[in-house]
Parts: C-alpha cells; sequence; structure tokens
C-alpha cells in the first residue's frame, strides 16, 4: 500500500536540508516524504508553482516554509485539484492586494541592493536573515550554516524580485477549496502576523495555528510539535 505523499518546499537562503529532522524521523513511516531543491532559475512564483506541480503529483499535502509557502499557495491557487491540503509558515507576502501594502516588501529589495552593491553579497545575505529571523535567532545559527546561508545571497534576490512582483489575490482565495493549515512561530519577527490572519480571512477552509517557543524556522525549531500538526492535518484529511 501506497503511502500519502507530502512535498517539502523550502524558503530562501536554504535547500532540501532544511528538512532534515523530518527526513530523518518516524514521519517517513507514515509519508513518503519529497523534498526538493528549488530551481533557482525561476524568476517567478508562478514558474516555481509549475516546478512544485510537476512533484506533487496527483494528490498531495504540500508544506511550504516561508517563500516556499507561497509556492505552495500558488499551486493550490491555480492547480488545486492536485492539492490535497496546504500547510502554510509563514508566506514573505503583503497582507493586502492594496499596492500600498507592497511599499515595505519593495523598500526590503532596495535595502537589499543597496548592501550587496556597497558591502557585498554576503552582507546582503545577513541582511536579509536578520530581517527574516530577528537578530536572537540569527546569532544562535551555528557559524557553519550561518556562513552558507549568507553566501546564497543570489538565490535571495532572485526570490526577492519573485516576491516583489507576485501579486496573492485575495480576492481570487476565497474560491480556493484547498484545506489549510496557516502555522506562525510565537518568537516570529511580527511582520508575518498580518499576512497569516489576512489568508485566515480569505481562505474558507482555513485553520491558524501558533507554535509555541518557535521562531520562523519553527520546522526545525519545534520538530515535534510539528509533526504532530502534520500527522493531524493529515488524518483531517483521510490521507493518513
Amino acid at each position: 500500500m501506497s503511502r500519502p505523499r507530502v512535498v517539502l518546499v523550502h524558503g530562501s537562503a536554504t535547500d532540501h536540508t532544511t528538512w532534515a529532522i523530518q527526513l530523518g524521523s518516524s514521519l517517513r513511516d507514515r509519508f513518503e516524504l519529497v523534498a526538493p531543491d528549488r530551481d533557482f532559475t525561476r524568476t517567478t512564483v508562478a514558474e516555481h508553482a509549475a516546478d512544485l506541480a510537476a512533484v506533487a503529483g496527483d494528490h498531495a499535502l504540500v508544506v511550504g516554509s516561508s517563500f516556499g509557502a507561497v509556492i505552495a499557495l500558488e499551486l493550490a491557487r491555480t492547480q488545486p485539484a492536485i492539492v490535497a491540503g496546504m500547510m502554510l509558515i509563514e508566506p514573505p507576502m503583503p497582507p493586502s492586494d492594496d499596492p500600498a501594502f507592497a511599499g515595505a516588501q519593495q523598500a526590503f529589495y532596495a535595502e537589499f541592493e543597496r548592501r550587496a552593491r556597497d558591502e557585498g553579497g554576503p552582507a546582503a545575505g545577513e541582511y536579509f536573515l536578520r530581517t527574516v529571523l530577528g537578530d536572537e535567532a540569527y546569532e544562535r545559527i551555528p557559524h557553519a550554516f550561518r556562513e552558507r546561508s549568507r553566501q546564497r545571497w543570489a538565490e535571495i534576490r532572485a526570490d526577492s524580485k519573485a516576491l516583489v512582483a507576485y501579486h496573492p489575490r485575495y480576492v481570487e482565495l476565497h474560491t480556493c477549496e484547498v484545506p489549510a493549515v496557516l502555522v506562525g512561530g510565537e518568537r516570529s519577527a511580527p511582520l508575518f502576523r498580518p499576512t497569516l490572519d489576512a489568508l485566515a480571512a480569505a481562505l474558507p477552509h482555513a485553520e491558524l495555528v501558533t507554535i509555541p517557543n518557535a521562531g520562523h524556522m519553527l520546522h526545525a525549531e519545534a520538530p515535534r510539535k510539528f509533526a504532530e500538526l502534520l500527522i493531524r492535518f493529515a488524518a483531517d484529511l483521510g490521507i493518513e
């Protein structure tokens, strides 16, 4: 008997290894875990979603972290028939389609580009990581992993450009019937919560969950709670 497919979509400044705890856990006994490395030659969220569709197959539970959550949402919006359910971990999108809310993203990207030009790409990568994770969480990252993430600044730039150009289309999301669990960390930067609240209001079958004592990388910081949530969601979907 085949196991239900769960596709794990990583965010910026990382790759499939961000899911190492999940890939090495007992979740493998329940699910077919698929954690692809995203193709950073893709320039739009739609292109990433098309790649994800090929991996998801006919009926997958799709889990996206950060930018990966934006991709998962776009797949559910455009090809809902192949998404059994989606878990979205703090997608870095505006909380509204009002152009006024896009200013923060544009300002971030402009500052990222300034630092890359004046201080070098790794400095821009560090600026991204400190903004997304917070200074305290950034300082807790092991040195080798922190340096590897800083060096991914060109990939961060590509994702940031794609995000600036992306429009969530909240009005369309009211017709998206894909069940969703929207996940935030109790210690995450405040910038993510308005978007989670907006998605909870827009998606007709959405549950909003906060993971205690965890930040933006909550699947790594609180893996047991994350696994419990994933198993429960799969059971609710009838695909355990």
